[in-house]
């Protein structure tokens, strides 16, 4: 039988859909790994093959037409990204099964009648969360009748990471800062941080990432003088990112449409309380355990939970403690591929270095 075929916008990158790319393709032996934004060489990654467009859609497609004319017909293809669901449609046509993920908000609207075609000759259709599986329904009720599993990403297991001792007490949002992405939240944590640092004076919000509208937040967060207490950290590598997590005292993120949300995971690595508004989150954070989920929207139910955190950091550690023991339980890169091998055929744990 031939190599399992990935079909994907990115594998290299930092973002959702390239994590979930690479924890998809350590789930196989030597899979051939079609990458729509990737540079247009042929290359080899770590265990995997990678054919990349650069970012040419003209070029994937014709690249998943050569791989579907020369694979086994009883090829395993998965699909990353619903956008790119019709170029398997090559695939189908000779008999492969096809696993196609449901990942965030591009699966929360109707479908064109060219990925409905092309989902409907999946073999089997996989959500990252049960809010994003519901919302695909929603949007799609075409599908109501469809099983389509949750499979949740994980992440690294990594060491445990103590707090940094004497730290100011703040709270960290990691996550790119767009003007189409407003939803994740950074705009309500500013607009309460006025009251939160009246009742805790030497509270820091602490912003990592970096996009086209971090100017109109610096000037939002000047504007409510908040100089020295919101802290714009700009674009922060792998061990940086690993150091605030550990500093912080609390992560926050009330993002009103987030399909998974890998940065609770880390937070969760980390020992860290998470507050997060209801959705996704909600499967991610225990409410009143592991941390805080809110309704989308109230200020005042998150100004209180991160006041509440901040002022009492002991129940705090103690929350982000039994976070990394359900971490450990259900959001490893091993945990991911012991529910994704379960779904899909060939798919096994990854091969250890």
């Amino acid at each position: 039988m031939s190599a399992p075929v990935i079909l994907t916008p990115n594998i290299s990158g930092r973002d959702g859909i390239s994590r979930l790319s690479r924890l998809v393709a350590g789930t196989f032996i030597e899979p051939v790994i079609l990458a729509l934004h990737e540079p247009s060489e042929t290359r080899s990654a770590r265990h995997a093959t990678v054919r990349g467009a650069d970012g040419r859609p003209s070029r994937f497609v014709a690249a998943a037409v050569g791989a579907a004319a020369s694979s086994d017909p009883r090829a395993t293809v998965v699909v990353v990204h619903l956008h790119l669901a019709p170029a398997a449609l090559a695939f189908a046509a000779r008999g492969a099964s096809i696993t196609a993920f449901l990942c965030g908000v591009e699966a929360w609207k109707p479908l064109t009648w060219i990925q409905r075609t092309a989902l409907d000759r999946t073999e089997r259709l996989v959500a990252i969360s049960a809010h994003t599986r519901q919302r695909f329904v929603d949007a799609n009720p075409h599908f109501a009748g469809r099983t389509i599993e949750v499979c949740h990403p994980g992440i690294e297991a990594g060491a445990a990471v103590a707090p940094a001792a004497g730290a100011a007490p703040s709270v960290l949002i990691v996550g790119r800062i767009a003007a189409d992405e407003q939803y994740k939240g950074h705009d309500e944590l500013i607009d309460i941080w006025p009251a939160v640092v009246a009742a805790v004076p030497a509270a820091v919000l602490r912003i990592a990432g970096d996009g086209d509208d971090r100017a109109r937040l610096e000037r939002k967060a000047a504007a409510l003088g908040l100089a020295g207490q919101v802290v714009f950290l700009g674009r922060v590598d792998e061990a940086a990112l690993r150091r605030e997590y550990a500093s912080c005292s609390a992560f926050a993120m009330p993002s009103r449409d987030e399909g998974f949300g890998f940065v609770f995971v880390e937070a969760m690595r980390a020992g860290r309380p998470c507050v997060g508004a209801d959705g996704a989150a909600r499967e991610i954070i225990v409410d009143g355990e592991t941390g805080w989920v809110v309704a989308p929207g109230d200020a005042a139910a998150l100004r209180e939970r991160i006041i509440q955190l901040l002022r009492d950091p002991a129940a705090g550690d103690a929350m982000g403690a039994r976070g990394r023991a359900r971490f450990l339980q259900q959001f490893t890169e091993e945990r991911f591929r012991d529910r994704f091998s379960a779904l899909v055929p060939l798919a096994a744990p990854a091969l250890t270095a």
